[in-house]
């Protein structure tokens, strides 16, 4: 099989924005990491642990409809902790690194099928999940989803 390579194109212009351009979509990232709630843009981090959400309830619900297993909402919620924030700050004195320590996941399942045809879409899903398996080996990966009606 032929290799594929996804290649986007990122701009900064702005003094903590930059601007991601894939295919014909942009958006728009704020800073890596960012503790004030009150930061008017999505940050880096952010994006990354929304990518890793939208990867497992987007992949969830393709593979429940194809496998026929009818689905009336999937949602995640996504938890991420660095190893030491105060290493991105530059805090003198601080050990570790400003890199993903650990990451949670839990997913909220509605549906009236059977547990058993939604835990085989669930485990088939984090197989062929991308970012699943790209950061699952790196990382401490808390995955875990929940039937509800």
């Amino acid at each position: 099989m032929e290799r594929y390579a996804w290649t986007l194109r990122v701009s900064a212009a702005d003094k903590d924005r930059a601007t991601v351009f894939a295919r014909t979509q942009q958006y728009s990232v704020g800073a890596p990491v960012q503790f004030d709630a009150a930061y008017d843009a999505i940050t880096a981090l952010e994006y990354v642990l929304g990518a890793i959400g939208a990867d497992m309830v987007n992949g969830f619900r393709a593979l429940a409809r194809k496998r026929q297993v009818e689905v009336d909402h999937v949602e995640a919620v996504v938890e991420g902790e660095l190893n030491n924030p105060l290493t991105y700050l530059g805090v003198v004195g601080e050990s570790g690194h400003p890199g993903l320590e650990r990451v949670s996941v839990k997913v909220y399942i509605a549906s009236l099928a059977t547990e058993e045809e939604i835990r085989r879409v669930w485990q088939e899903m984090l197989a062929r999940s991308p970012l699943v398996q790209t950061f699952q080996p790196v990382i401490r990966f808390e995955l875990s989803m929940q039937i509800v009606l």
